[in-house]
């Protein structure tokens, strides 16, 4: 590569490259997984070929019109990688039951789309994109394949997160001592000899009779 637009993508791949080799520290650490998802140890063993392809992306050429795809595909996957590992961090130094929990709540913080296997998924995704003949055609046929391969499987690895954790409840009310409170949740419901107005999303005026 050479240029200065290259020399961003260069430096988007290297900062790619240790966020990876963090996390898969972070997972080799731990001695003892209980607790974890199934997906957290099938990302951990696909992280050595995404740092390989990376290497390999590291040493290619690029001409000016790809290079500005690869900055953009760049800046995405570093994005999923950090998010990936945050997620080992948060989780991973946990023990036993309490990893799910964290990691159920840290994913419904981030929103759906970035559990492990998607995160996964869309960096594997990206490589194969920086690997493409028209940005940088520096990985081999067996790393396009193994690319390919780990794109199949990720997506046959079980959800990580159950639907139902981004669902949204209702408020939890607790009420103690004496006298009458009244919630409203949805429809106002109103009490004694008070009047109740209900409007349908239109507009209601009040004025003095």
């Amino acid at each position: 590569m050479s240029g200065g637009e290259a020399a961003l993508v260069l430096g988007l791949i290297s900062s790619i490259i240790t966020i990876i080799d963090t996390t898969k520290k972070v997972y080799d650490a731990a001695t003892n997984k209980t607790g974890l998802p199934k997906a957290f140890g099938e990302c951990a063993v696909k992280l050595p070929l995404v740092k390989n392809i990376l290497e390999s992306i590291e040493k290619g050429n690029v001409d000016e019109k790809g290079c500005k795809e690869a900055k953009g595909v760049s800046e995405g996957c570093k994005k999923k990688a950090s998010t990936l590992e945050e997620l080992f961090q948060k989780v991973i130094p946990a023990e036993g039951a309490s990893r799910s929990e964290r990691y159920y709540k840290a994913v419904k913080i981030l929103g759906k789309g970035n559990e492990v296997e998607s995160l996964m998924k869309g960096i594997l995704e990206d490589l194969a994109l920086l690997s493409s003949e028209r940005i940088m055609k520096t990985p081999t046929k067996t790393q396009q394949e193994q690319i390919a391969k780990a794109i199949s499987e990720i997506r046959d690895v079980p959800k990580s997160v159950p639907d139902d954790v981004f669902q949204e409840t209702g408020p939890i009310i607790n009420h103690s001592g004496s006298g009458t409170q009244y919630n409203a949740w949805g429809d106002y419901v109103a009490q004694g000899e008070a009047r109740q107005w209900n409007s349908a999303g239109g507009t209601m005026n009040f004025g003095k009779e």
